[in-house]
């Protein structure tokens, strides 16, 4: 496929769509890739869709045209792979403005890394490792909702995905030689579906920094508190720091009652405005937990790895970096760091268990059963010295 660059056509108008998305229908795989604004928003803006089939090069205009069918029809359309790169909040964007996600999909940062191509490699990266192009971001924080957009953005946005085909071949036949297609396959398959998934509002305090500090009162305190904040910052479609940042409700969490507005305003954790506009929820929050029984408070969270548990950690560590080792692959590929913790608090209370996604799929057989035999024996040890 050539890589010098494919003429962009503008698309604003339903006449430009239809004639597009009757060529869209025809091809097998296609490029992707989406700016957006999230500055000041809850969920993000789209402010413009760019496509290349390798020949031709579009850029839609979603203000222009905020529910471009031709385009829905082409996400959804079975036989045609989207391509994108580090599709993660492209996927979170299209899903919210479109109400549709790209399926069936290639992430080319994903392949890359199971390419051993190096973990959250970037698109700059990718393209200059396959395709010998040194690439410019000079637009990466530009306003993207801007109209007109400048020549500069124009030729940005263009860039971006004029050489994602290049690097989506040249990556497909790396991981055929390897191997190793079905396991970006399989990925995908995650990606989207944890896409499709809608995160409760009442289930945000478990990523809160530091919750797993909290007993069950505290838990409590900071869940209702989360809940009622992103209840707000969806229906307004505000920033959850904006309405008050993770930090300070943990901190409020920790309060003991019984908590007046002087008290509140004595903490000193809220800004004047927050305690203005927010003062009398915070209380009320605080008299409705310490009101109740207490029977329906959450459990506590997982601790962090204790101090003495560290060699545990360290030892299941080095399991995984042998096995990447031998794939030249980057130790974060086959298992993060929350993953091994997991795993590690397993041994710690005796039950030794595997995450879900070590547990299943390819990298169960790659490096989770290695590492579910490793455990076992460590919990053997850990038995063994606390019976001494």
């Amino acid at each position: 496929m050539s890589t010098d660059y494919a003429p962009a056509i503008m698309i604003t108008d339903n006449t430009a769509l239809e004639k597009a998305a009757q060529r869209w229908q025809k091809i097998d795989v296609i490029a992707l890739d989406t700016e957006f604004i999230r500055t000041d928003t809850f969920y993000p803006i789209l402010a413009l869709i760019q496509l290349c089939d390798g020949e031709t090069t579009w850029l839609l205009d979603p203000l222009a045209l905020p529910k471009p069918q031709g385009l829905i029809d082409l996400l959804a359309n079975p036989k045609v792979v989207k391509v994108l790169h580090s599709c993660s909040e492209d996927l979170e964007t299209l899903a919210h403005s479109l109400g549709q996600l790209p399926d069936p999909l290639f992430d080319t940062q994903t392949a890359a890394a199971y390419c051993g191509l190096g973990f959250s490699v970037g698109y700059r990266g990718v393209v200059k490792e396959l395709v010998g192009v040194e690439l410019d971001k000079h637009e990466t924080r530009s306003d993207w909702l801007q109209r007109p957009l400048s020549t500069s953005q124009l030729s940005y946005a263009a860039e971006d995905v004029h050489y994602l085909l290049p690097v989506y071949e040249a990556l497909v036949e790396r991981l055929q030689r390897q191997q190793r297609l079905s396991w970006v396959e399989e990925e995908m398959l995650v990606k989207l579906a944890n896409s499709r998934r809608v995160v409760p509002a009442d289930s945000y305090y478990t990523r809160v920094k530091g919750a797993w500090k909290l007993d069950r009162r505290g838990l409590a305190i900071l869940k209702a508190m989360t809940t009622w904040r992103e209840d707000v910052a969806r229906q307004d479609n505000r920033p959850r720091g904006r309405i008050i940042a993770d930090k300070d409700l943990l901190t409020l969490a920790f309060l003991k009652p019984p908590l007046s507005m002087g008290q509140l305003k004595g903490a000193n954790i809220l800004h004047p405005r927050e305690l203005r506009l927010y003062g009398e929820k915070v209380l009320s929050v605080f008299a409705d937990i310490d009101g109740s029984d207490g029977k329906d408070f959450p459990q506590l969270l997982p601790k962090a790895i204790p101090r003495e548990h560290g060699a545990l950690l360290k030892s299941c560590r080095k399991v995984v970096a042998a096995v990447a080792e031998k794939l030249a692959l980057a130790p974060e590929v086959l298992a993060r760091k929350v993953d091994l913790e997991f795993l590690v608090r397993s041994i710690a209370y005796g039950e030794v268990k595997l995450p879900e996604i070590l547990a299943n799929g390819w990298r169960y057989e790659v490096v989770g059963e290695a590492l579910l035999n490793h455990a076992s024996e460590l919990q053997a040890g850990v038995t063994t010295a606390k019976e001494q």
